[in-house]
């Protein structure tokens, strides 16, 4: 009996000596360390979650990360990539979700493997059933990188190039979302909720329709709830740009007729311009000159002046271009002093 108390003895204190050992463990740094980094596009972000190993004077690609082997993209755990909507990678569909990342090197073409099981050890094998995508890409030579990395490049509003670089080695692959049906799916979702109780939710859901020429009948609907809202400038222009659109000029005109009260001098300005590059000058320095008018105490005065006269000039109107500049000159700031002087001194040659 006594042999069996000491043996149960023995056996809890080496339980505690372990716990205790295990307890005392302090963090050290890890010959590869873990790196993240995500990009935004549009209204959707991808990430990559790596650990980044070095060369230390060995041959990778080819010597010891095999050609025709699977290999983790990195070090340690599993490199994973995450997809917050469902988007589209070298072509092919890919659900939103995180994913572990593997590649099969080749000595000109990297296949890259997107396994459901994203939380292995970056050394266990994903099987056939595991991967549910896979694509294949042609690398590129590039300058000597020690440490293993990935970047985001040629980023445009719905796509990007995700890469791995790493030794003289650079894998690129290509990273789709389908950005406007996403804000468009999301602006409805969202309406629903805090954003339709006020006037400027559906006023930016319309006007990203309208600038993306898209889903412009909602957009019309949801302007007009805008509208109902509180009317003002910016939800009035909207309405006017939907309606041109639409192929109704004169209704469009009408609505801006009614907006033009309800501006600030800065929207004012920003609407001669809009029709300075539509072509339309005339009704540009309409515009500009009742704004100057307008806003003779403001403390921008001498920009919307020099707004006006820039219109003048564009119209061929030097002598009153002349006057603008000069009166914007008066009103402006010394910093702005030499801005006025060149361009008065170029229009009297």
């Amino acid at each position: 009996m006594k042999k069996l108390e000491t043996r149960l003895l023995m056996l809890l204190l080496m339980v505690i000596i372990s716990g205790t050992t295990y307890a005392q463990n302090v963090t050290l740094p890890r010959t590869s360390q873990q790196a993240v980094l995500t990009q935004r596009l549009g209204i959707s972000d991808v990430t990559i979650t790596y650990h980044s190993p070095s060369v230390r004077g060995r041959k990778v690609f080819g010597g010891i990360t095999p050609y025709g082997n699977i290999w983790r993209a990195g070090a340690n755990e599993n490199t994973t990539i995450n997809f917050t909507n469902d988007a589209i990678v070298e072509g092919k569909k890919i659900a939103a979700g995180t994913y572990g990342l593997y590649m099969i090197p080749g000595e000109s073409e990297f296949k890259i493997l997107f396994s459901k099981f994203h939380q292995s050890w970056g050394t266990v094998i994903p099987t056939e059933n595991d991967v549910v995508l896979q694509v294949s890409v042609k690398t590129e030579p590039i300058a000597f990188q020690e440490w293993l990395s990935y970047n985001f490049t040629d980023r445009s509003s719905r796509s990007l190039t995700a890469a791995l670089q790493w030794e003289k080695l650079r894998v690129p692959f290509k990273i789709e979302y389908d950005v406007t049906k996403l804000v468009i799916d999301n602006a409805r979702a969202e309406l629903k909720g805090p954003a339709g109780f006020g006037w400027r939710g559906y006023m930016q859901a319309a006007s990203y329709c309208l600038q993306n020429d898209i889903n412009l009948g909602e957009a019309m609907i949801w302007i007009d709830k805008s509208i109902a809202n509180t009317k003002g400038f910016s939800n009035l222009s909207v309405k006017a740009g939907l309606l041109t659109k639409k192929g109704d000029k004169l209704a469009a005109e009408k609505i801006m007729e009614e907006a033009i009260p309800t501006a600030s001098p800065f929207q004012l300005n920003n609407y001669g311009y809009q029709l300075l590059r539509q072509g339309k000058t005339k009704k540009a320095i309409k515009v500009f000159t009742l704004n100057v008018e307008s806003n003779k105490d403001h403390v921008f005065i001498w920009g919307f002046t020099d707004s006006l006269a820039e219109a003048h000039l564009k119209d061929g109107n030097k002598k009153m271009a002349l006057k603008y500049y000069k009166l914007g000159k008066q009103k402006a700031p010394q910093n702005e002093q030499a801005y006025f002087e060149g361009v008065i001194t170029e229009i009297k040659k």
